[in-house]
C-alpha cells in the first residue's frame, strides 16, 4: 500500500517530465557547463560576422546600383517591390516547410519514452512547439536584420527594431497558424496553397513588369516605409495563434505525432549530409495525388518511347515542380526588370542562373525517381546509353521552354527580343545535362576519409558531389554572362553558346552513362 501511494505521489505532469529528462541528460552529458557557453559565445560570433558580411555585401550591391550604367533591358519595378515579391516566396517556401514536416513532432526516441507516459501530451509537447517557434523567429531575425540595415539610406534604431519585431511576430504567427492546422487534423493543406500564393504572385509581377515595359506605361509607385502599426499587428496576430496552437495540443495523436518526427528527422538528416534529393523527397506530399483521368499512350511503340511518356506523365502529374518552373522564368525577368539591378550583368546572371537551376531541378523529378529504384531501367530493353538519352529528352524540352520564355520576356521592349530568346534558348542543352548529372551523382562514400563541419562530421569531397549538375549550367551559361556585359546578344555570340552548349551537354551526359554503366 506504502508502495502504491509512493507511485501515486510520484506521477509527474509533461512539464516535470520534461524538465527531468532535460536534467537528466545534462547529467549524463560529455560537456560541462563552461564548454556550452563557450559554444553558445562561438556560435553568436558566427552569427554576428555573417550578418556584417551580408550587410556590407548588401550595401555594396546598393553602391553598384547607384553607380551603374544604362541597362541591357528595360527596368520599371523599384527595388522595394522586388524585395516584397522575395518575402512573399520566402514565406510561401516557410509555410511549405511547416506544413510538410509539421511545428510539433516527436523523434522516434521521444515517442518512444515519453508518448506512452500517463502525463499530459500538451505538456509534453509545449517545449517542442516552443523550440521551433524559438528556431523559425531568431532564423528570420537574423536573416532580415542584414536587410534591414543595407536597403535604407539612413538606418535609425526605430527603424530596425520595427523590420525585427515585424518579423518577429509575422514568423511566430505563420508557426502558430500552421501548428494549429496540425492540431485539427488538417496538416497538407497549407502548402498547396502557400505555393499556388507564390506562383500566382510571380506570374502576376512579371506579366505586370512586361507589359509596362513594352507599352512604356507609368512606373510603379515605390513601397512606403515600414509603419510600426505592421509589427504592432504582427504581434498582435501571433500571440492569440500560439495560445489556440498550446490549447490544442492534447489533440493530436501519437500515430501524428511520430509520423511528422520520422518526416523531420529524414530530412534534417538529408539537410546535414547535403543530399538535396533527399530532402526533396521528404517535404513532397505525404500521399501522392491519384491521376483525375486515365492516360492513354497510344503512339508508344518502342522502349525510348516508353521512357520519354512515363517521364512525361510523372512531371505533369506534379504540380510542385510545373509550378517550379513558372518561378524559375519569373526569377531572372524580375531583377532584369528592377531599377539598379537590371544594370548589374552579374546581378541579371546570377538570376538567370537561380531560376534555370529551378528548372533542372523540376525537370529532374522523373529522373531522381528513376535513381531512387534503378531496377526499372535496367529492366528495359535498352542500353544505358539508350536510357540515359532517353531520360535527357523531357528534361531538354522543359529546359528549353523556360529558357527561351526567360530570354523573350528580358529582350522584350529592346531591339533584340528574338536574339535574346535564341541565346538563352541555346543555354537548354548543358541544364538538362545538369538535370540528369544532380539526378544521378553518387551518393556519399561514408566508409573513407571525413573531416569536421560546423554541420558535423561529413566525407571528404562533400561539397564536390554537392554541385554535381549545377556545375554544367554554370559553365554552359557564361557567354549570356558576356552578353549581359557587352551590352546585348550577337549572332556570333549565338552560335559559341550554341556550340559550347551541345558540348558540354554531351561530355556531361557521357560522364552520367559511364557512372551508370559502372553500376550495372
Amino acid at each position: 500500500m506504502t508502495g502504491a501511494t509512493a507511485v501515486l505521489e510520484a506521477e509527474l505532469s509533461g512539464a516535470q517530465v520534461r524538465r527531468f529528462t532535460r536534467r537528466a541528460t545534462a547529467a549524463r552529458a560529455d560537456t560541462t557547463l563552461a564548454e556550452r557557453l563557450g559554444d553558445l559565445w562561438a556560435n553568436l560570433v558566427t552569427i554576428a560576422i555573417g550578418v556584417g558580411v551580408l550587410a556590407g555585401a548588401l550595401s555594396s550591391v546598393r553602391e553598384s546600383m547607384a553607380l551603374a550604367g544604362a541597362p541591357a533591358t528595360v527596368p520599371v519595378l523599384p527595388a522595394g517591390v522586388t524585395v516584397a515579391i522575395a518575402a512573399v516566396l520566402a514565406i510561401a517556401g516557410l509555410v511549405v516547410c511547416l506544413d510538410r514536416l509539421g511545428p510539433v513532432s516527436s523523434t522516434p526516441a521521444a515517442a518512444a519514452w515519453w508518448l506512452p507516459l500517463p502525463a499530459g501530451r500538451g505538456g509534453l509537447l509545449r517545449g517542442e512547439l516552443a523550440r521551433i517557434t524559438s528556431a523559425v523567429v531568431g532564423t528570420a531575425v537574423v536573416l532580415s536584420l542584414p536587410l534591414a540595415l543595407a536597403l535604407t539610406d539612413a538606418p535609425s534604431v526605430l527603424g530596425v527594431a520595427v523590420v525585427l519585431a515585424g518579423t518577429a511576430g509575422s514568423a511566430a504567427a505563420l508557426v502558430g497558424a500552421a501548428a494549429v492546422n496540425q492540431t485539427r487534423g488538417r496538416s497538407g493543406r497549407l502548402a498547396p496553397l502557400a505555393g499556388a500564393v507564390a506562383v500566382g504572385v510571380a506570374v502576376v509581377a512579371v506579366a505586370a513588369c512586361t507589359a509596362l515595359a513594352v507599352t512604356g506605361g507609368a512606373d510603379v509607385p515605390a513601397l512606403p516605409s515600414v509603419p510600426a502599426g505592421w509589427a504592432l499587428a504582427a504581434l498582435g496576430a501571433a500571440v492569440p495563434l500560439v495560445v489556440v496552437a498550446v490549447a490544442g495540443l492534447d489533440r493530436l495523436g501519437a500515430a501524428q505525432l511520430r509520423a511528422a518526427g520520422a518526416t523531420a528527422q529524414y530530412a534534417a538528416a538529408s539537410a546535414v549530409s547535403l543530399d538535396t534529393r533527399e530532402l526533396g523527397r521528404a517535404l513532397t506530399a505525404r500521399r501522392p495525388r491519384a491521376p483525375r483521368r486515365a492516360r492513354r499512350f497510344g503512339r508508344v511503340s518502342g522502349a525510348w518511347q516508353a521512357v520519354v511518356a512515363g517521364d512525361r506523365a510523372a512531371l505533369s502529374r506534379s504540380p510542385w515542380h510545373v509550378g517550379q518552373a513558372l518561378v524559375a522564368v519569373a526569377v531572372p525577368v524580375l531583377v532584369a526588370r528592377t531599377d539598379g539591378l537590371g544594370a548589374l550583368p552579374l546581378a541579371v546572371w546570377g538570376a538567370c542562373l537561380v531560376g534555370w537551376s529551378l528548372a533542372a531541378v523540376a525537370a529532374g523529378h522523373p529522373a531522381r525517381q528513376a535513381q531512387a529504384l534503378p531496377a526499372l531501367d535496367r529492366l528495359l530493353p535498352l542500353s544505358t546509353p539508350g536510357v540515359t538519352v532517353a531520360r535527357a529528352v523531357v528534361p531538354l524540352v522543359l529546359v528549353t521552354t523556360v529558357t527561351a520564355l526567360t530570354g523573350l520576356l528580358v529582350g522584350l521592349a529592346g531591339d533584340t527580343p528574338l536574339l535574346w530568346t535564341g541565346l538563352c534558348a541555346a543555354t537548354a542543352p548543358a541544364w538538362a545535362a545538369a538535370s540528369l548529372r544532380g539526378a544521378f551523382r553518387p551518393e556519399m562514400d561514408w566508409a573513407g576519409p571525413v573531416v569536421s563541419t560546423p554541420m558535423g562530421v561529413l566525407p571528404v569531397g562533400a561539397g564536390a558531389g554537392f554541385v554535381q549538375g549545377v556545375d554544367v549550367g554554370v559553365l554552359g551559361s557564361l557567354p549570356v554572362a558576356a552578353a549581359l556585359v557587352t551590352g546585348g546578344p550577337t549572332p556570333v555570340l549565338l552560335a559559341v553558346q550554341l556550340l559550347w552548349s551541345v558540348l558540354l551537354g554531351a561530355g556531361a551526359l557521357a560522364l552520367v552513362v559511364r557512372r551508370r554503366g559502372g553500376r550495372s
